[in-house]
C-alpha cells in the first residue's frame, strides 16, 4: 500500500469516528432534552408561583444532565425533593419555604 493510500484511509477512519461521536453526542443531548421536558411537564402543571416554576425548571435541568451520575448521588435527593414538593405551589413564599426544607433535609 502506498503512503498516499494509507493517508487517505486514515483520514476516512478519522471522519467516520468523528461522525459516530457527533451522532452519539446528539442522541445524548436529545435524550437529556426529552427527560427535562418530561420532568417539567409532570411537575409544573398547576403551579402558579413564578419562583416555583423557575426552580422546577432548574431542578429538572440538573436531573436530566446529572441525575444518573454516581458523582452527583449526594445532590440528587435535593433536586428530586424540589421537583416533587414544588409541584402545585401557588405562592412564592410557600415555594421559598419548600426550597429551604429540601435544602435542610438533603444537605450536600
Amino acid at each position: 500500500m502506498s503512503r498516499e493510500t494509507v493517508r487517505r484511509l486514515a483520514i476516512q477512519a478519522t471522519m467516520a469516528v468523528a461522525t459516530l461521536t457527533s451522532s452519539a453526542t446528539s442522541l445524548m443531548a436529545d435524550s437529556a432534552t426529552e427527560a427535562q421536558a418530561r420532568c417539567e411537564l409532570s411537575a409544573i402543571r398547576d403551579t402558579r408561583s413564578a419562583f416555583a416554576v423557575q426552580t422546577i425548571r432548574s431542578a429538572c435541568n440538573w436531573l436530566a444532565l446529572n441525575g444518573d451520575s454516581l458523582l452527583n448521588e449526594r445532590s440528587k435527593g435535593y433536586y428530586v425533593c424540589l421537583v416533587r414538593e414544588l409541584s402545585g405551589v401557588q405562592g412564592n413564599q410557600a415555594a421559598e419555604a419548600i426550597v429551604s426544607a429540601c435544602r435542610r433535609t438533603n444537605p450536600f
